[in-house]
C-alpha cells in the first residue's frame, strides 16, 4: 500500500470520526441553548403573573397564545418552582407533544396557586434538527473539499518522489543511459536525491572497478592455463613415463581443463553482463540448429540417442555469438544430461523453440537452475554455468525461458517476439 493512500484512510477515517463527534456534540449543545432559551421565556412569563396579581389581586387571563398554555390549581401551600419537560395532550393537533413546563405557587386573597406555564418543543427541535442538519451539510461539504484539495496538493507534492523512483527502478549496472534526478525544492526529497545520486555514482565506480577486474584477470589466467596444458600434453605423449605418472598427469590435464572452461565461462558472463554483445542481426534459427543438428549428430549417435526434429522457418533479431552460444549450451545439455538410448525432441516454430530431452533423473530444483554453479548432483563433472549462460542470454536478447518436467524429461521453452 502507498503511503499516500494509507493517510488518505487514515485521514478520511479521523475526519469521519471528528464529523460523528462533533456533530453530536454540536447537536447537544444547540438543544440546550435552544431549551435555555424557551426556559427564559417561562421565566418571563411567571415575571408576568406575579406583576398582575400584585396589581389587580387576580390572576390573569392567559388565552393560549404562541402555543403557550396556562392552567391554574387551587393549592394548600406554597411549592418550589420547578422547570420541567412533559408531554402535554395538544388539542389543536389532537396528540401528546413535548413541551417545557414551568410550575411555580402565586398566592391571590390567602389562597395558594399553582401556575403552571407550558411551551411546545416541536418547533425547537425542528429548529435545531435544521440548524444541525445544515451545519453538517456545509461541514461535510468542507472536508470533502478539503480531502480533494489536500490530495490534489499532496500528488504534486510527491511527484518527484515518484520521478525518483522510476529512474531508480531503470537504473541497471553497466548500462550506458544516464540518470538524472528531478530537482525540487522539498529539503527531505533534495536531500534523497543527493543521497541516490552518491549511491549510483559510487555503485558505478565499483561496478567499472570490478568488472576491469574481472576481464583482466580472466585474461591473465588463461595465458598460463593455455602453457600448462600445452606442457601437460607434451609430458603425457612422453613414452618413458610409468603408468602412475601419466595417470596423474592425465588427472592435472584434465583439471587445467576444466579450469579453463570455468574461466572461460565466468569470462563470458562478464561480458554479457557488461553489454559487450551489442551487435544484433537477423538470424535464421531453421538453418543454425540444421548446422548444430549436423556438428552434435556424431556425438548423440556414439550413446544411441534418437533425436526428432519438427524445425519451421523461424528467425530472431539478436547477437549471433550469443545465439550460437546458446544452442551450444542447450542441445550439449540435452544429450548429456540424457540416458544411453535416449531421445530428444526439438520443435522451432515462429516465435518459440522447444528442446526437451529424458531424464536420468528427477526434476531439476527451478528456484536454483539458472543460479551460478547449480548442478543436478554434485559428483557432475560440470561447472554449473552453463544454465546461467543461457539465462543470461535470453534475459540480453528478449526471450522469456521457461523450463518444466513432465512425461520424465526435461523441457525447456523459449519465445520471443517474432
Amino acid at each position: 500500500m502507498k503511503l499516500f493512500t494509507r493517510y488518505n484512510r487514515i485521514s478520511m477515517a479521523a475526519m469521519a470520526a471528528l464529523f460523528l463527534i462533533v456533530g453530536v456534540v454540536y447537536y447537544v449543545l444547540l438543544s440546550k441553548v435552544l431549551v435555555h432559551e424557551v426556559d427564559e421565556a417561562l421565566e418571563k412569563y411567571e415575571k408576568q403573573v406575579h406583576k398582575y396579581v400584585s396589581k389587580n389581586d387576580s390572576l390573569p387571563i392567559f388565552k393560549n397564545f404562541e402555543e403557550v398554555q396556562v392552567e391554574y390549581h387551587v393549592t394548600d401551600r406554597f411549592r418550589k418552582k420547578k422547570i420541567s419537560q412533559a408531554l402535554i395532550y395538544n388539542h389543536d393537533d389532537r396528540k401528546s407533544e413535548t413541551f417545557r413546563q414551568i410550575v411555580f405557587s402565586q398566592r391571590v386573597n390567602g389562597v395558594w396557586y399553582e401556575v403552571s406555564v407550558a411551551k411546545p418543543l416541536e418547533g425547537t427541535k425542528l429548529l435545531t434538527r435544521t440548524l444541525v442538519y445544515s451545519t453538517l451539510v456545509i461541514l461535510l461539504f468542507m472536508i470533502g473539499i478539503s480531502v480533494l484539495l489536500n490530495r490534489l496538493i499532496l500528488k504534486k507534492l510527491w511527484k518527484p518522489f515518484y520521478v525518483s523512483m522510476n529512474e531508480m527502478k531503470g537504473f541497471k549496472l553497466g548500462s550506458h543511459k544516464e540518470h538524472e534526478l528531478p530537482d525540487t525544492d522539498i529539503e527531505e526529497f533534495s536531500m534523497m536525491n543527493g543521497i541516490l545520486s552518491k549511491a549510483i555514482n559510487g555503485a558505478k565506480d565499483e561496478y567499472r572497478i570490478l568488472k576491469e577486474f574481472t576481464e583482466n584477470a580472466s585474461h591473465e589466467i588463461q595465458t598460463p592455463l593455455a602453457i600448462i596444458r600445452s606442457k601437460l600434453d607434451l609430458v603425457i605423449q612422453d613414452e618413458d613415463l610409468s603408468e602412475a605418472q601419466s595417470d596423474s598427469l592425465k588427472s592435472a590435464f584434465a583439471a587445467v581443463s576444466r579450469l579453463s572452461k570455468l574461466n572461460q565461462s565466468l569470462l563470458l558472463l562478464a561480458k554479457i553482463e557488461n553489454q559487450q554483445f551489442n551487435l544484433v542481426e537477423p538470424i535464421n534459427l531453421k538453418d543454425k540448429l540444421g548446422e548444430k543438428l549436423s556438428q552434435f549428430n556424431e556425438f548423440w549417435d556414439g550413446n544411441q540417442i534418437r533425436v526428432h526434429t519438427d524445425l519451421n522457418s523461424a528467425s530472431i533479431t539478436a547477437n549471433p555469438e550469443l545465439i550460437d552460444i546458446l544452442l551450444n549450451n542447450l542441445l550439449s545439455n540435452a544429450g548429456r544430461h540424457n540416458v544411453e538410448g535416449g531421445e530428444i525432441w526439438i520443435t522451432l516454430s515462429p516465435g518459440k523453440l522447444e528442446i526437451a530431452n529424458t531424464a536420468k533423473q528427477g526434476g531439476l530444483d527451478t528456484k536454483r537452475l539458472f543460479g551460478r554453479f547449480y548442478k543436478e548432483s554434485q559428483y557432475s563433472k560440470s561447472n554449473g554455468l552453463g544454465l546461467s549462460i543461457v539465462k543470461q542470454i535470453c534475459d540480453h536478447s528478449g526471450l522469456k525461458i521457461q523450463y518444466l518436467f513432465a512425461d520424465k524429461k526435461h523441457i525447456f521453452m523459449f519465445k520471443w517476439l517474432s
